[in-house]
């Protein structure tokens, strides 16, 4: 009798909660709606052959309800909720990535550095297809951190699918305790060019970014690179602060809309500036989400400076988490971010979707667009325009008024990363070798030490032709070829064995500017590597120095454009 109330009183319970919802909203025959809903669970709780967990089975319909809106509104039971205010502390045990549900596919936003999914090549937009063997399809975000993080020592596998890569690459990671720095770098790029790299808005980013600007400026600097690469964002109060540091006070910075009243706000900045004048070079990419796109965004809407990289991720939703009682809460997505000019940072790819059960212009009940048509819509975004009347495009994320592209590793690049060679190779010269400068070059001789190490750790990659070569072998042996077959690819294995020496050779470069890294962070730290790689090499940051020193140039960019 007992198990037949629980059912009957949560129905109850359903019903009567749905009276004053039912009164702000009359849409949809609400009422009706839910007592089906009650009378669905009393009906099978109470009818059904077999005993069952209702628990379970509640929380399957409403992650099944949740999945038919966005990828940030989730229900948490207490496991959950923990783990979620784990997160705001800044300070875990797991692999240091960040990740975001991306076209239904769980996949890396951005890799936090210094942490051991970044020393292995982890990269943003890779796909985490499984995690310790297991699918992640259908996996929501937080049921796979809660499976990614673990012990400090522990190990997981994850199995990463690569845009351009033919086949899924394994990663088997150390878990480590992860501390996310907001600034951990600052520094003088030459006499007059300061430059800051912010990893993460955490409740300290403006204070280390002020202080930081306080330092630069000390020193000399007269303009400034911000770095917002790979940043996943973090507090919206510290996007605001950090941006107010660089506009004049009362300027908008972002506002947000929702359904009702007083989910709509504006925020401006609301104390003196730090660095209102010197010229300014923001950096994003990919990687760029939340937070770092309010910020650039109302960099870029207001004209204070230039962005410069590739199209930020376009994460524009805002949640509210509201606990629910019983160590429970629902994380609700309740407004959107829009910058100055009246973009919406959100990329409306979640609306696409034919599960979908929010009503939009992009809602048919059909198929989802193909890329095609989604690229074919791309070029057709609507024009806004900044406070000086320059042209920026809306359709979500931050298009940069300076667009660089990625570097992609090539095959034997990608596989030295993965399989920790750089890393192992420092750790393995730096026991006997303690007298170099953190300036060091990398030599000729040093470039054999590391092929004796790649020898030694049994190293080998393949390059495409090279498997086609083997599945063509496979194709034979089946077959049962004659033999005077595999004679006639003989010529063809040492063609290929050459042109993979010749690819070790074009990635020379790569190779010593990664040698070099892991020996310094090994013996210097993460700032001198900063100092003796990121500052010197750095493609986006070279291209933001030109910028900055060609006469001209950066006003030329800040001009207004043809309308």
């Amino acid at each position: 009798m007992k198990k037949f109330l629980i059912p009957i009183l949560l129905a109850a319970l359903v019903l009567l909660s749905i009276g004053s919802v039912f009164a702000l909203r009359d849409e949809e025959n609400l009422y009706s709606s839910i007592r089906l809903v009650g009378r669905i669970i009393t009906e099978t709780y109470t009818k059904y052959v077999d005993d069952f967990d209702l628990k379970k089975a509640i929380k399957a319909g409403i992650s099944g309800m949740l999945s038919t809106l966005d990828p940030h509104t989730v229900y948490f039971e207490e496991k959950e909720y923990e783990d979620l205010k784990v997160d705001t502390r800044g300070k875990f045990e797991g692999l240091g990535i960040v990740i975001g549900i991306r076209d239904n596919v769980l996949t890396v936003i951005s890799p936090i550095e210094g942490t051991p999914a970044y020393r292995m090549g982890i990269r943003a937009g890779d796909q985490i297809v499984k995690i310790d063997g297991k699918s992640t399809e259908g996996i929501i975000i937080e049921q796979a951190v809660r499976k990614l993080r673990g012990p400090r020592g522990t190990k997981v596998t994850i199995t990463i699918r690569r845009p351009g890569e033919p086949k899924l690459l394994d990663y088997t990671i150390t878990r480590d305790v992860i501390e996310i720095k907001s600034v951990p770098f600052y520094g003088m790029i030459n006499d007059e060019i300061g430059y800051i790299r912010l990893t993460r808005f955490s409740q300290e980013a403006s204070k280390e970014i002020a202080d930081a600007l306080r330092s630069l400026k000390d020193e000399g600097a007269k303009s400034l690179i911000l770095d917002l690469r790979s940043n996943p964002g973090g507090l919206l109060r510290q996007a605001v602060e950090v941006a107010g540091l660089f506009l004049p006070q009362n300027s908008l910075i972002v506002s947000t809309k929702g359904r009702k009243s007083y989910q709509s706000q504006e925020f401006r900045s609301f104390a003196p500036p730090e660095f209102d004048e010197g010229k300014l070079v923001v950096l994003v990419d990919p990687g760029s989400a939340s937070a770092s796109e309010i910020v650039a965004g109302a960099i870029q809407d207001n004209d204070r400076g230039l962005i410069l990289g590739q199209k930020t991720f376009g994460k524009g939703l805002v949640q509210s988490v509201i606990d629910l009682g019983n160590n429970t809460a629902l994380k609700i997505t309740t407004a959107k971010y829009y910058i100055p000019s009246g973009r919406c940072i959100q990329k409306e790819n979640y609306l696409k979707r034919k599960e979908t059960a929010i009503y939009s212009k992009y809602y048919t009940g059909e198929e989802e667009e193909t890329e095609e048509e989604e690229e074919e819509e791309d070029t057709t975004r609507e024009l806004f325009y900044t406070l000086g009347g320059r042209v920026v495009y809306g359709g979500g994320g931050i298009t940069p008024d300076v667009e660089t592209e990625q570097r992609k590793l090539n095959r034997l690049e990608m596989e030295l990363e993965r399989r920790s060679m750089f890393f192992g190779f420092a750790i393995e010269y730096t026991k006997n070798h303690k007298d170099l400068s953190p300036d060091f070059e990398v030599t000729d001789e040093m470039v054999n030490e590391f092929k004796e190490y790649l020898a030694r750790s049994d190293f080998e990659f393949n390059t495409r032709p090279e498997e086609e070569l083997e599945n063509l072998k496979k194709i034979l042996e089946e077959s049962e070829a004659d033999s005077s077959v595999y004679e006639a690819l003989i010529p063809f294995e040492e063609v290929l064995e050459k042109k993979k020496e010749e690819e070790f050779a074009e990635s020379i470069d790569y190779i010593k500017r990664s040698i070099k890294r892991e020996i310094v962070s090994a013996l210097w730290g993460e700032k001198e590597r900063y100092r003796q790689i990121v500052l010197k090499y750095d493609p986006e940051i070279k291209k933001a120095v030109e910028i900055l020193t060609t006469p001209g140039e950066y006003e030329e960019y800040l001009a207004l454009t043809k309308k």
